[in-house]
């Protein structure tokens, strides 16, 4: 379970999250909510990117009182991933291998699955927003996290990589992993099961 409680959150004046308690079950969650809503920065919060007020735990670890150990069990994949220009996608790739502990063999059938093997050699610089993305999503998904938060997963990435990322959400799904997912895109009801639908109105989290 992930729960949030007593959350606050603004930039210099700008009030942006204010709400009492939030919590979720295990499953597949859809967060809406316009821009500027705070979608991203209730995201940053979770996965433990930006300072704020409140207390954050799933399944009983807190993200302040053991932050090595909570950032373990989550995976958090930004919705306009950034990475340094001058490093290969298999750099990139080879640092989340390390740092998660996880095998080569898992990061290769990844890049494979998402038709990015022929391009892990080139420079991050000269990647498409496209390939930026299915950078991103090899990434998130390195490792046996508990909860993957994924922020826009589908923008930028065509038809058939965004079936493959549905058939892959699916498939984690099934061994027990959770994901909380933003989207402007409607999540197509008929090729995932969501388990819940929350809106950011008025710096709340609200069940729909």
């Amino acid at each position: 379970m992930l729960s949030l409680n007593h959350i606050y959150k603004k930039y210099g004046s700008n009030e942006v999250l204010n709400f009492r308690e939030w919590k979720i079950d295990p499953g597949i969650h859809w967060l809406k909510g316009g821009n500027g809503t705070g979608k991203s920065t209730l995201f940053r919060i979770i996965s433990g990117q930006t300072p704020f007020k409140g207390e954050v735990e799933l399944n009983g670890v807190n993200l302040k009182k053991e932050p090595v150990k909570f950032r373990s069990i989550i995976s958090f994949a930004e919705a306009e991933p950034q990475y340094p220009l001058f490093i290969t996608g298999q750099e990139q790739i080879d640092f989340y291998t390390e740092t998660r502990n996880a095998k080569a063999s898992q990061a290769a059938n990844l890049a494979d699955y998402f038709e990015m093997s022929a391009f892990l050699n080139q420079k991050v610089g000269g990647y498409s927003s496209g390939m930026l993305k299915k950078l991103s999503l090899i990434c998130a998904f390195i490792g046996n996290p508990v909860l993957y938060i994924l922020d826009e997963p589908l923008i930028t990435i065509d038809i058939a990589s965004a079936d493959k990322l549905y058939q892959l959400i699916k498939a984690q799904a099934a061994q027990g992993k959770s994901f909380l997912l933003s989207s402007h895109q409607e999540v197509s009801a008929d090729k995932l099961k969501l388990d819940g639908v929350f809106n950011i109105y008025d710096k709340q989290v609200i069940r729909l």
